[in-house]
């Protein structure tokens, strides 16, 4: 500790001991056996940093010890870098702030040094040391700059301040306080907020969807040009008389989402001819369009109710007829399909079920087709009992090798009745799952026509069978073109001949012979022995 600093420690232990009683310059300076005129300017210092304070007593003066919080202690505490300069530029106080803020190494002392000698990269600029100039010269000069520290593009709202601290300079001369604010942060965040409200904008204005913002009431505040264009408006004012409700068409659709004040999305659709003939007269549009809309409140951080709501919308007027025609063609197609399509899923986990089923399933096959989840296995409880351990098994076949699957059988309905079906799907790979595409069709008609060919091939076959030959179909047609559409299988058995109808009469011929009666055909497997055949005339 300097002998100075063990002064003023001396001094103001002696208040403290003595506190409240306030005490002449001469008894400190007798008690403490030290000059009297250093006394006088000791307590100065100490007064104005806030260690002491004077009482006058008529023309002399006291001082106690001070119990508010010293000036210098406040210094430290506060976050602002601070300088103090005298008139020459040298250091005088310097708060703590200050030695972190610019990194001075504690064993450093810069008090009494110029400021220009301690190299802070702050200062080096000429137009702060023109401004301390005109500080000095009682000239105009700029309370405040803005300045960057080269090399750490730190930002410091740096404040001029002419005073005159005589307990300090000693010599009542004008001083400079420089305090140094790091705004680093909020410039940066400053500027961020500033691009963000750009980009903000940008997309408000750019976006190919409608927004609105608007009140509690309905009461419009802003929209974008999109908005505009989809409600067939020219100018943000043709809005101005009007309530949300009244051009979205759906008032208490809106309303209701205002109440429950969370974010929805909906379709709404608007009839433009009667808006136009009740409120909206200014709209260029005509018909009924379909909105897509995503509703959202504008919430704040300190959670209170939302006052302020936003609609995004898109016209989707052109999908909409485009999917009701396509439904329109779509149901066309399947209510003429002796049929029902579907789209069935094996996911890895091992499940399986159905995704789509469609709606005629309860019309052709008499299964609901709610609930969705338990399709499958409804319809599958409906497979005739000697056919259900091969559609389980072909099921599973098709899963595993990931395959088209095919499947014919007897299917029972729930009423009893009985028909036949056929499925038919193809497989597409996803990530987790295999789904396949396919179709039920009713074959009913079909197994029954097969059935009675059957019946009636029996019946042939039993009639021909005790015949002296063969039965066959023969055709000449006008082209002059003929040959066969029919062979009795006995051919083989009867004359040796496979019976196929494509060529037979041109195989038969080069068999055929001329002997016996007229007309006797010769077996071919009693000629084996000659090279040809000929018909007997």
């Amino acid at each position: 500790m300097s002998g100075k600093e063990d002064r003023y420690t001396r001094i103001r232990e002696f208040l403290q001991d003595r506190y409240p009683e306030a005490v002449s310059i001469s008894t400190i300076s007798r008690s403490l056996k030290m000059n009297r005129g250093s006394v006088a300017k000791y307590l100065e210092v100490l007064q104005s940093h806030g260690h002491v304070v004077m009482k006058p007593f008529g023309k002399a003066k006291l001082y106690a010890s001070a119990q508010n919080v010293p000036f210098d202690d406040l210094f430290d505490y506060l976050s602002d870098a601070i300088v103090i300069l005298d008139a020459d530029l040298h250091i005088l106080m310097v708060n703590r702030s200050f030695i972190e803020t610019f990194n001075i190494r504690s064993e450093r002392n810069i008090l009494g040094s110029e400021l220009s000698r301690i190299h802070l990269a702050l200062f080096d600029n000429p137009t702060i040391w023109d401004n301390i100039d005109r500080i000095l010269n009682s000239q105009t000069f700029i309370n405040e700059m803005l300045l960057i520290e080269r090399g750490t593009e730190r930002i410091f709202l740096t404040e001029f301040i002419s005073t005159v601290i005589p307990s300090i300079s000693f010599t009542g001369k004008p001083g400079i306080m420089i305090t140094l604010r790091d705004i680093t942060l909020w410039k940066k965040t400053e500027e961020a907020l500033k691009s963000s409200e750009r980009k903000i904008r940008t997309l408000f204005e750019e976006v190919p969807s409608g927004i609105c913002l608007f009140q509690e009431d309905g009461t419009i505040l802003n929209a974008n040009r999109a908005a505009l264009e989809i409600l067939g408006l020219a100018r943000f004012t043709d809005l101005a008389d009007f309530k949300l409700y009244d051009i979205m068409c759906s008032r208490e659709i809106v309303q209701g989402l205002i109440k429950k004040g969370k974010i929805a999305e909906l379709t709404l659709s608007c009839n433009f001819d009667r808006l136009k003939s009740e409120a909206l007269t200014a709209t260029k549009k005509s018909g009924v369009a379909y909105f897509q809309v995503v509703f959202a409140p504008v919430t704040d951080t300190v959670g209170t109710a939302p006052r302020e709501f936003f609609i995004l919308f898109l016209d989707i007027t052109a999908k909409k007829i485009a999917e009701k025609r396509f439904k329109e063609r779509y149901q066309g197609i399947m209510s003429n399909l002796p049929g029902i399509i579907y789209q069935f899923y094996a996911r890895d986990s091992g499940e399986w079920g159905v995704y789509y089923v469609n709606e005629r399933s309860q019309e052709i096959y008499g299964v609901t087709t709610e609930p969705l989840e338990t399709w499958f296995a409804r319809y599958g409880e409906c497979i005739a009992p000697e056919d259900r351990d091969r559609w389980f098994d072909s099921i599973n076949d098709v899963i595993r090798r990931v395959a088209p699957w095919e499947f014919e059988g007897r299917f029972i309905k729930p009423t009893g009745g009985e028909m036949y079906i056929r499925g038919v799907s193809q497989p597409v790979r996803l990530k987790d799952e295999t789904v396949w595409n396919g179709i039920f069709l009713d074959i009913t008609d079909r197994k029954k026509a097969e059935e009675a060919l059957r019946v009636s091939e029996e019946r042939l076959r039993g009639i021909t069978s005790n015949l002296p030959g063969i039965v066959y179909q023969f055709y000449a047609r006008d082209s002059g073109k003929w040959g066969m559409y029919y062979v009795d299988d006995r051919s083989t058995e009867v004359y040796g001949l496979p019976p196929r109808p494509h060529g037979y009469l041109d195989t038969a011929l080069r068999f055929l012979h001329r002997s016996g009666g007229p007309g006797t055909l010769v077996r071919l497997d009693q000629r084996r022995d000659t090279k040809s055949c000929a018909v007997g005339v």
